[in-house]
């Protein structure tokens, strides 16, 4: 027996002798209070997958450990912990990690990478002129004496009629009391449809008040060529059928939406990326007492750039943001402005606290409308061949404006390669 722990011992110990450590540390200051990260990972080729796990101290201003004066206002945070593995058709990941969907480069109406990691299991499969996408995420582990457990669900089919064009349906669902739900992850038909399922008058079914679940469908198209691409995406919550049904009705009932429309165009070392994206009121919000608005933390203070499971400015505004990037042989450029405009947005609060059932009509921009813009620029220099077994090593400096406040950062970034 013990002879097998020892060769167990020593063939996991040789499979770990070749990996990768990164170190990725920024830190900012506004000239009011500094902001800070510093992140550890590592990548490991373990049995033909890659074990990727990272984690360090962040200091945002928001979160204040108990520990605050030791360790000056950062607190400790995870960030990946996951299993991948691809070929030529399928690509899978299990783990804890963040995620993204969809075409945009900037903004993502579905799922985005917003600052928190989950477990979840996210699978690709390409079959001839389609492609096939899943994404199970649970949010919440376990149930507290006032917030549920919770979890979500996306998927894609994307069909690519002929090289350079996609066109893709989407659709998610948010759920509660519950951390896996088998049928919205294996059923191979719109959520809406399996939603529906069970609110049928059957020995199956539930009221919706036992299974309130918060769906969402949507789309998208993409045209690409080798050094550019043009895409637009729309996003349903809820859409006014009235319109078509029954125009002359005096019930007309919001519509809860979200669109994406952008460009992305190379030319040797400069590339340029243009989007605008926003929501109308309402939308990802929840309509009655239960916390199904679509967001990591309900009833929070946190704020809603962070807090979105989809696009990360939620619902009511619109925005806009140019990127500029150039890249020479070791010297890097980057300018990024973003201009916001945006009324209300309560995603835990029903129609933003001021009607007290589904008012009629689709609002934009309404309440307390407010406006203002980001500017960042960052240059940074990427050493070669620094030193041996370091991969990669490049430092930055930035500065620009964050809600018209200035700001001023400095980043290193290392990746070395440890062989055996």
């Amino acid at each position: 027996m013990r002879e097998k722990f020892v060769f167990l011992f020593l063939s996991l110990a040789c499979l770990c002798l070749s990996f990768t450590f990164k170190f990725d540390g920024w830190f900012e200051y506004d000239f009011d209070q500094p902001t800070d990260s510093t992140k550890y990972s590592v990548m490991i080729p373990f049995m033909g997958t890659y074990f990727t796990a990272s984690g360090g101290f962040r200091r945002d201003n928001i979160v204040i450990p108990p520990y605050a004066d030791v360790l000056m206002n950062n607190y400790w945070y995870w960030d990946e912990g996951f299993f991948s593995w691809s070929n030529n058709v399928f690509t899978f990941e299990v783990g804890v990690k963040e995620n993204h969907a969809g075409p945009g480069q900037v903004y993502q109406l579905f799922v985005s990478e917003n600052g928190f990691s989950y477990p979840s299991i996210h699978s690709v499969a390409e079959i001839g002129k389609f492609r096939v996408e899943t994404l199970w995420g649970g949010i919440r582990v376990l149930k507290t004496d006032i917030k549920p457990v919770k979890a979500f669900n996306y998927r894609a089919l994307v069909y690519t009629p002929f090289d350079g064009f996609e066109i893709a349906y989407e659709d998610s669902i948010l759920y509660l009391d519950r951390f896996f739900d088998p049928y919205y992850f294996f059923v191979p038909i719109p959520v809406p449809g399996i939603q529906e399922f069970w609110h049928l008058s059957a020995p199956w079914g539930y009221s919706s008040y036992e299974l309130n679940d918060n769906s969402m469908v949507g789309a998208w198209i993409k045209y690409y060529r080798e050094n550019y691409s043009f895409y637009s995406e729309i996003l349903i919550d809820d859409i006014n059928m009235n319109r078509f049904l029954a125009p002359d009705s005096p019930y007309q009932n919001p519509d809860k939406i979200a669109f994406l429309a952008g460009f992305t165009g190379k030319s040797g070392p400069v590339k340029l990326t243009f989007e605008v994206a926003g929501a109308t009121a309402f939308t990802f919000q929840r309509t009655t007492d239960d916390p199904y608005e679509y967001t990591y933390f309900e009833d929070s203070q946190f704020p809603v750039e962070k807090n979105m499971i989809g696009y990360k400015h939620g619902e009511n505004n619109i925005a806009c943001t140019i990127k500029f990037e150039y890249e020479s042989d070791s010297w890097s450029y980057s300018a990024e402005y973003e201009g916001l405009i945006y009324g209300d947005r309560t995603p835990d609060i029903p129609w933003h606290g001021k009607w007290s059932s589904v008012p009629y009509g689709t609002y934009w921009l309404t309440g307390d409308v407010q406006s203002e813009f980001s500017l960042r620029m960052r240059i940074a220099y990427q050493f070669k061949n620094l030193l041996p077994g370091v991969e990669k090593a490049e430092t930055g400096f930035s500065a620009g404006f964050y809600g018209g406040n200035p700001f001023v950062g400095f980043d290193l970034s290392i990746a070395l390669n440890i062989n055996d």
